[in-house]
C-alpha cells in the first residue's frame, strides 16, 4: 500500500500519522505523512508527562534548534518544531534503516577498514556540528541511523551549544554512561574532544565485539573511565592491526589535551590508515559495504594478505622494526598459516643485520630494543620451518616488567648518530602499551658522539639537569621525589627537573593503587624523556 493511502490514526499539527516506529524515556517517534509536500517524515513528539515539565521542554527545544542548525549528508535533518501550548514536537526526516547497533548485532565481525570508514563519516558529521558550536555530547551506535545506505548521525537531544548557558541542574550528568568521557563524569568543561573520546568508544566496540568500558553497576563502569581502565584493543582483537589500535587509543586518551586536536585531525588518521589498502573514499566504500557486507569482506581480507606484507617489508627497510611486526602480525591474525609472511619473519629473525636496523631507527631504549627483538623471536618460535603453524594471533611486544628497566645509551657507535624513523605512527609516544595492564616507558636518548658528529667545532655543553615528564594512568595519584613527602600528582607540575648525575627516585601511590616506581640515574647524554605508564590495582584477597 502507498503510504500516502495508509489511514490517519491521528493528526499532529498538519502531518498525519501513521504509525509508531519507536520510543524512548523522553519522546515518542511516529512515522506521518505531510500531504503539503506529499512526504513522508518523523513526528518525535515529547511525552505528556514531560510537555509539563519546564526543564524537559526547554531540553526538547534545544534539541531541535542544535539540530536545525546543522546542514550535513550524514546528520538528520530537522524540518519543523512546534512548542506551544499543546504537544511538544519536533518533525525530521524519515529514517528507516536500523541503528549501527542493530547492525551490529548481526554483523559481528566488522573489519577494521569498515570500522575506520564509519569513523570517517561519524567524524565529517562531528566537524559540521562543532564548526556551529554544537557538542553531541551523547555519540553512540544507537545514535547513528542508516537510511538509504547512508550513515546518519541523530539525537542531539543533550547537545551542548557554545553560546548558550547549561539548561541543567548542577551536578546532573547527561550522557550514555559507557560512551561518556571522564570529564563529563567530572562536571567539567566539554568541547569537540568530548565527543571524540565517544567516537573511541564507539569505533573500539565495532572493531572488537566489546565496550571498552564495562561493570557491574553504574559506580564501577564510571570508575573504570576516570581510570582509564580499559583491555586494549590489539590485544581484544589482533585482527585490527597496530595502527588503527593506535587511533582508538589515541581518541579514548584520558586527559582530552592527549586526544586529536578535533574531529578533522582524528578524521585524517583514519583516512591515511586507509589509503595503505587503496580506499581512497571512506564514505563510497562504506556504502558498497552496506549494500553488500559478506562480498565486501571477503574481497577486502584478500587485499590485506596480499598488501600488508608488502607494507611490512617496507617498514622493515626503512629501519622501523616494530612498524613492520605490526603489520606482520596483522597478517598472521587474519591467516596464521600465511607461508609468504611466515618466511619473511624468520628471514628477519635470522638476519644479522638486525641491531643496526634497530640502532639506525633509534630505538635505543632497553625496554624497546628487548620488545622488538622478542616480537621477533616469539614469531620465530610460532613459525617452525617443517610446517607452517595455527597459533593465536601475535601482539607487537612481549610483557615488559612493571618497573622501567635502565635507560641504555649507544655511545660507542659514534657511526650511527641518533636517527629519527623516517615514519613513526603519530600517537607512538602517547599509547605506547601493548596491554592495557602493562606498564611501559617511552624515551630518545641520543649520544654525545652522534652530537659531536653533527657539531666538531662546537663544544658540547652539558645541562645540569634533565627534565623528565611523568603520564601516569590514572592522573589522580600521590607522588614523592627522593625520599620527599608526597603531594598530589598535577600536569602543571611536570616536566620534574632532576640533576644531573645523580640518581633519581620518583615514586607514585594511590589508594587501592600498587606503587610504582621509577629510579635511574641521570647521566650526561639524556635528552628529556616522557616516561608513560599505568598503575596496577591491589589485589583483592580470595574470601
Amino acid at each position: 500500500m502507498d503510504p500516502a493511502s495508509e489511514p490517519s490514526l491521528r493528526v499532529i499539527g498538519k502531518y498525519d500519522v501513521r504509525g509508531e516506529l519507536g520510543q524512548g524515556g523522553m519522546a515518542v517517534v511516529y512515522r506521518a505523512h505531510d500531504p503539503a509536500l506529499d512526504r513522508d517524515v518523523a513526528v518525535k513528539v515529547l511525552h505528556p508527562h514531560l510537555a509539563k515539565d519546564p526543564e524537559s521542554r526547554m531540553r526538547f527545544e534545544r534539541e531541535a534548534r542544535a539540530a536545525a542548525r546543522l546542514r550535513h549528508p550524514n546528520i538528520v535533518e530537522v524540518y519543523e518544531f512546534s512548542e506551544g501550548a499543546g504537544e511538544a514536537y519536533m518533525v525530521t526526516e524519515l529514517l528507516e534503516g536500523p541503528t549501527l547497533r542493530r547492525f551490529f548485532e548481526t554483523h559481528r565481525d566488522l573489519p577494521a577498514e569498515v570500522v575506520a570508514a564509519v569513523g570517517v563519516v561519524l567524524c565529517d558529521a562531528l566537524a559540521c556540528a562543532h564548526a556551529q558550536g554544537v557538542v553531541h555530547r551523547d555519540v553512540k551506535p544507537d545514535n547513528l541511523l542508516l537510511s538509504k545506505g547512508r550513515l546518519k548521525l541523530t539525537d542531539f537531544g543533550i547537545a551542548h551549544v557554545a553560546d548558550q548557558r547549561e539548561m541543567t541542574a548542577t551536578g546532573q550528568v547527561l550522557g550514555s554512561p559507557a560512551h561518556m568521557a571522564p570529564e563529563q563524569i567530572e562536571g567539567a568543561d566539554v568541547d569537540a574532544r568530548t565527543d571524540l573520546f565517544a567516537a573511541g568508544t564507539v569505533l573500539y566496540l565495532l572493531s572488537t565485539g566489546r565496550l571498552p568500558f564495562d561493570g557491574p553497576n553504574p559506580h564501577s563502569l564510571l570508575r573504570k573511565i576516570l581510570d582509564s581502565d580499559y583491555a586494549d584493543p590489539l590485544r581484544v582483537a589482533p585482527r585490527i592491526g597496530h595502527r588503527f589500535a593506535a587511533i582508538i587509543r589515541q581518541a579514548m586518551s584520558r586527559i582530552p589535551s592527549d586526544r586529536y586536536a578535533d574531529a578533522t585531525a582524528m578524521r585524517a588518521a583514519l583516512t591515511s590508515f586507509l589509503a595503505e589498502v587503496g580506499w581512497e573514499d571512506p564514505p563510497a566504500e562504506l556504502d558498497r559495504f552496506f549494500a553488500d557486507p559478506d562480498g565486501v569482506a571477503a574481497a577486502l581480507r584478500n587485499r590485506l594478505l596480499a598488501r600488508l606484507p608488502d607494507l611490512g617489508v617496507a617498514a622493515r627497510q626503512r629501519g622501523d622494526v616494530q612498524d613492520a611486526l605490526g603489520y606482520f602480525n596483522r597478517a598472521l591474525a587474519l591467516d596464521p598459516g600465511n607461508a609468504r609472511v611466515l618466511g619473511l619473519v624468520r628471514g628477519a629473525a635470522r638476519s644479522q643485520q638486525r641491531k643496526k636496523v634497530l640502532r639506525a631507527a633509534g630505538i635505543v631504549g632497553g625496554a624497546a630494543i628487548a620488545s622488538a627483538t622478542l616480537g621477533l623471536a616469539l614469531l620465530e618460535r610460532l613459525a617452525p620451518r617443517s610446517r607452517p603453524t595455527t597459533h593465536p594471533a601475535m601482539v607487537l611486544a612481549p610483557e615488559p616488567p612493571r618497573t622501567p628497566p635502565a635507560l641504555a645509551f649507544d655511545a660507542a657507535t659514534p657511526a650511527a648518530p641518533d636517527v629519527i624513523p623516517a615514519r613513526t605512527p603519530p600517537t607512538a609516544a602517547r599509547a605506547p602499551f601493548a596491554d592495557a595492564s602493562v606498564s611501559s616507558v617511552a624515551v630518545r636518548v641520543p649520544t654525545r658522539a652522534a652530537e659531536r658528529l653533527r657539531h666538531p667545532d662546537a663544544a658540547v655543553v652539558e645541562p645540569t639537569r634533565l627534565a623528565v615528564s611523568f603520564h601516569p594512568i590514572p592522573p589522580n595519584v600521590m607522588y614523592s621525589v627522593n625520599g620527599a613527602a608526597p603531594r598530589e600528582f598535577r600536569n602543571d607540575d611536570m616536566p620534574l627537573r632532576l640533576p644531573v648525575g645523580q640518581r633519581a627516585t620518583v615514586v607514585f601511590s594511590g589508594e587501592g593503587w600498587e606503587s610504582y616506581t621509577w629510579s635511574e640515574r641521570i647521566d650526561p647524554g639524556h635528552t628529556d624523556p616522557e616516561v608513560r605508564f599505568r598503575m596496577h590495582r591491589h589485589a583483592v584477597p580470595a574470601p
